[in-house]
């Protein structure tokens, strides 16, 4: 079996002869990971032909309201520093981000500070962008059999979340759930017309779509009972959609899910990732297989553990996940990483870790 083909088989619940394994989002079509400080992993990878990957891919977006945003970016030292304007029929919004070099954004100002900015958010329309997914088919053939394409689509409860600073999105949760139902159910109504029209421009392509929007609404950010009033009614129908188009699905959640992990068999993905070892998570893997029932699981190779392992643990670590899944007849599980390499150039011992966790999982996957 190729690596889609393994990949596959397991989001399906079907028989595989090995332990499926991917890297998370590293891979040949990236510049970046094409580049000499990557080199030794990305041969690594290439090398590994059991390992597939977990490619996130774009697609397009035309119209909607995507059209009122207007940003301008400056290089503040290191730092790149963009300013959005949103123009609304009540006035203008303006969130403020920051992208140290090497290093993950963040949000210095969001858009919404205040009920006042909630009244400009409630007067945008709700027409729904136009889909383009041609760019995202391109990449599908460039992939080949080396993966799957992982597709994003929009999770209401995080389309209203991201307006806001957490703690503010926190706090009207528990004080003003109306009204974040009320934001949630309109982001619905455009997110489920935009679904549709990329289920339909995809058919006759093993599309992975996922979303990462539930994650921001476990414990400990929100309480299990705000989980399942802001995620679970939405996703339910969102992954009946996926999955009465023919697709599979995902859903990317890093962080405590134990709380929560009913709730998402409840929802119905094909696989839930990427599941993370304690202290980061909070449920082994080996519990997890037990209570997943059709629900595959992906992940347990901490992102973390690759920048501070020593030699040798990485593959101490493969091999113990391989024997479980093993013994467990071998189903249910994706073993990947949890995260995608974002420093630029690698530490010398996340370079030396990360080989090591390739040509174990290559090896005794098997």
């Amino acid at each position: 079996m190729t690596p889609k083909e393994l990949m596959l088989a397991a989001l399906r619940g079907e028989a595989v002869d090995r332990v499926p394994i991917a890297t998370y989002n590293f891979h040949h079509l990236s510049e970046t990971f094409r580049g000499p400080s990557y080199r030794p992993m990305l041969d690594a990878w290439l090398a590994a032909q059991d390992m597939g990957v977990l490619c996130k891919t774009p697609h397009g977006m035309e119209g909607g309201r995507r059209e009122l945003f207007h940003s301008a970016t400056t290089l503040q030292g290191d730092t790149s520093v963009t300013t959005t304007m949103l123009e609304t029929p009540k006035g203008p919004l303006q969130q403020i981000h920051a992208v140290p070099k090497g290093q993950p954004g963040y949000t210095v100002e969001h858009f919404i500070k205040d009920d006042s900015d909630v009244e400009k958010l409630l007067s945008l329309p709700t027409t729904p962008a136009r889909p383009d997914m041609s760019i995202t088919k391109a990449w599908y053939e460039r992939l080949g059999d080396k993966g799957l394409c992982y597709v994003a689509y929009g999770d209401p409860m995080y389309s209203v979340a991201q307006w806001f600073d957490f703690e503010d999105f926190s706090v009207r949760c528990l004080v003003d759930l109306p009204l974040i139902l009320e934001l949630a159910d309109r982001e619905w109504a455009r997110i489920q017309a935009e679904l549709a029209m990329m289920l339909e421009q995809s058919q006759g392509y093993d599309f992975l779509f996922f979303t990462a929007g539930p994650e921001v609404a476990t414990p400990p950010m929100l309480a299990p009972r705000l989980f399942r009033a802001t995620v679970l009614p939405y996703e339910k129908q969102i992954v009946r959609m996926i999955r009465e188009a023919g697709h599979v699905c995902a859903i990317h959640c890093h962080g405590r899910v134990a709380m929560v992990f009913d709730d998402f068999k409840e929802i119905g993905p094909h696989a839930l990732e990427p599941l993370e070892p304690p202290p980061q998570g909070d449920i082994s893997l080996a519990e997890a297989l037990d209570r997943a029932g059709g629900m595959t699981l992906m992940g347990y190779i901490q992102d973390q553990d690759l920048y501070t392992a020593r030699p040798g643990e990485m593959r101490a670590k493969v091999r113990e996940i391989c024997e479980l899944v093993k013994a467990r007849g071998g189903r249910g599980y994706i073993m990947t990483s949890s995260a995608t390499p974002y420093m630029d150039p690698p530490p010398a011992d996340f370079q030396r870790n990360y080989i090591e966790y390739i040509q174990a999982a290559q090896e005794l996957g098997a």
